[in-house]
């Protein structure tokens, strides 16, 4: 039996109701209160397999290892100071097919025609804290980001941090 538990590793089938948010929708961001106003329920810290991007006032997230955000990113990709995760937080949503709704307009995406959309949603393999795993949805972002705008910790809220206390 693994450390953590029998399902350590495995990521269990989609019930499709947990969701993994990385930037302006975390406790404390700018548009928290949209998970609020949809009564998301927080299941905890989390993070995805990744690599996080400042897009100037939010950040977007590509899945790692792409052939996309590789080649994007060049060498510096593979450096040992870049993280090749993404921190962020669970919540299960209550009404998964209403909320996916707003969330998607919120996130820019048109699941009609997702080729033309800002960010895509998707399903990813989430560990939390004590190293399980479970499956969520995520926006990946759907377009190139340029590697001097990688975030290194691959934590947007610690670089908002660290931005506001700079001089």
């Amino acid at each position: 039996m693994s450390p953590h538990g029998a399902n350590a590793g495995q990521v269990p089938p989609s019930g499709g109701d947990l969701l993994f948010v990385y930037g302006s929708l975390r406790r404390g961001s700018s548009h928290h209160h949209i998970l609020e106003g949809l009564h998301a329920l927080f299941a905890g810290p989390g993070t995805v397999e990744g690599q996080l991007f400042d897009l100037g006032s939010f950040p977007g997230a590509k899945p790692w290892p792409s052939d996309a955000s590789a080649a994007a990113a060049g060498a510096s990709a593979l450096a040992s100071d870049v993280s090749s995760r993404v921190t962020g937080e669970l919540y299960r949503l209550r009404r998964p097919e209403r909320d996916l709704a707003v969330l998607d307009r919120y996130e820019g995406f048109r699941p009609g025609f997702p080729v033309a959309s800002f960010f895509r949603r998707g399903l990813a393999r989430v560990r939390t804290r004590d190293g399980s795993f479970m499956e969520a949805w995520v926006y990946w972002l759907n377009r190139g980001a340029s590697p001097r705008r990688v975030i290194t910790s691959g934590d947007y809220t610690m670089r908002k941090m660290a931005a506001s206390e700079s001089p």
